[in-house]
């Protein structure tokens, strides 16, 4: 963080870790859940008078609707934490989440209220999308000015780390729903992992509540150094630095979305494999990246983040023709290995060292809003909508997966391109927030 800024206090780092920690966790899990309804059971509550192919569609839809409203959200929310904290800006998206996921589970289903209940559907999904688009951007941040130097890339991590422990408490939710009886499950069950949101929602407002300002932003607001229109100011001054977020995240959004989403839905649906099977191997593979995310956010701060971030394409890269080949001879053992490859070495080297790698890319003065934008639209282009290209891939193949897995692994070279291109400009150390504009202008004139 800024040499010059005023720092943390041992309690408040302490503090701020928790609070992301435990605030992402609940934020992911309320987004993750829709994901695996979406994948298992969003075709028959909602869509049920469609080709099954169809509803399918539909329930991933519907699902890509949060994907490409958090563009949306990550620039109202980047606007405001830029301007007025990150404090507030992420205690309210927090509590537009929780009471927007707790909703979803009050939903009249088509047997109740026809096409009534779908729409409320997308348009709760649209709250949950504005609200996870300001979730991203302004944890890393807070943890990340909070942090010591020498550690940004293990604070930064911490909230990585937190978005699949809530990846991990929605499937473990749901395995413990699935063991009811079909008809339970369909009348009710299904509702439960939402409805206990209510609950968390109380808990992470008292922690956010509780966290500091991020001394970064309190010496920016001192110095006067806020934009007026931070988004505008990104677009104008940082453009290399927004496209570089945007296509090196493609890779980690769409191998993630490959294994917590469409892999589930079509090795349930078409393969006819258990879906408990399946939730347990999306289990263990959350469950080793929630543990490497930081070992990689402190190896970052050793080696380097831009290192640490490569390595990650490079392992999804390796993976993707062995884990498609798991899939195709329905091996439970290759495709357990293939989610701890993918997703507990790959895509964990990528989170644990993009929160740091990130943050450096953009001045105090927009980082909020650089950050959200970048990373938020890549996860519309290439994150939401990747269960879909998956259906129409497979469809399109007449149920292989071969054609779609080379689409994954064209994104992954994007992202390679895309990160070895593309060079921070604006690392935290020894500069203040006054000299952002400097900095700025020295960019701008080369």
């Amino acid at each position: 963080m800024d040499t010059s800024a005023p720092s943390s206090s041992v309690r408040q780092r302490r503090l701020i870790v928790a609070s992301t920690f435990i605030g992402s966790t609940i934020e992911w899990y309320d987004f993750f859940i829709f994901g695996i309804i979406s994948a298992l059971f969003l075709n028959k509550l909602f869509f049920p008078t469609f080709d099954p192919t169809i509803g399918t569609i539909l329930g991933f839809m519907a699902f890509a609707t949060a994907w490409l409203v958090r563009p949306i959200g990550g620039v109202i929310a980047g606007h405001l934490g830029d301007k007025i904290g990150r404090k507030t800006t992420l205690l309210w998206s927090f509590i537009i989440m929780g009471a927007a996921t707790t909703l979803i589970g009050f939903l009249p289903t088509y047997e109740t209220a026809g096409s009534v209940g779908a729409i409320l559907l997308v348009l709760l999904r649209v709250l949950q999308g504005l609200s996870a688009g300001a979730e991203y951007g302004g944890a890393i941040v807070a943890v990340v000015e909070h942090a010591d130097e020498s550690k940004r890339g293990l604070f930064g991590s911490v909230p990585q780390s937190a978005s699949f422990f809530g990846l991990l408490l929605g499937n473990a939710t749901f395995l413990l729903m699935i063991n009811l009886d079909k008809q339970a499950l369909m009348d009710w069950g299904w509702r439960v992992p939402f409805l206990l949101s209510a609950g968390m929602l109380g808990v992470g407002m008292y922690i956010r509540n509780k966290v500091s300002e991020s001394p970064a932003f309190i010496k920016a607001r001192a110095s006067g150094n806020i934009e007026k229109v931070p988004f505008m100011t990104v677009l104008r001054e940082y453009p290399r630095q927004l496209f570089g977020v945007m296509f090196a995240q493609a890779a980690p959004n769409t191998f993630f979305y490959t294994c917590a989403v469409a892999m589930v839905s079509y090795t349930v649906s078409k393969l006819g494999m258990n879906q408990s099977d399946m939730l347990i191997a999306v289990c263990i593979g959350a469950a080793v990246e929630m543990f490497t995310i930081p070992m990689y956010g402190a190896l970052a701060d050793k080696i380097g983040r831009r290192k640490v971030f490569v390595w990650g394409i490079f392992v999804l890269l390796a993976s993707a023709l062995p884990f498609c080949f798991a899939v195709e001879a329905k091996s439970y053992i290759g495709i357990v290995v293939g989610y701890v490859f993918v997703l507990g070495i790959g895509h964990a080297a990528c989170h644990g060292s993009q929160a740091s790698l990130f943050a450096d890319m953009f001045p105090t003065s927009v980082r909020y809003t650089g950050i959200s934008a970048g990373y938020q639209t890549s996860g519309a282009i290439f994150g939401g909508p990747l269960p879909i290209v998956a259906t129409a891939l497979i469809a399109a193949q007449g149920g292989g997966i071969r054609l779609f897995f080379g689409y994954t692994m064209f994104i992954g070279f994007v992202s390679l391109v895309a990160i070895m291109a593309s060079k921070p400009h604006y690392s935290l150390v020894n500069r203040s927030a006054g000299q952002d504009d400097k900095s700025r202008q020295a960019n701008a004139s080369t």
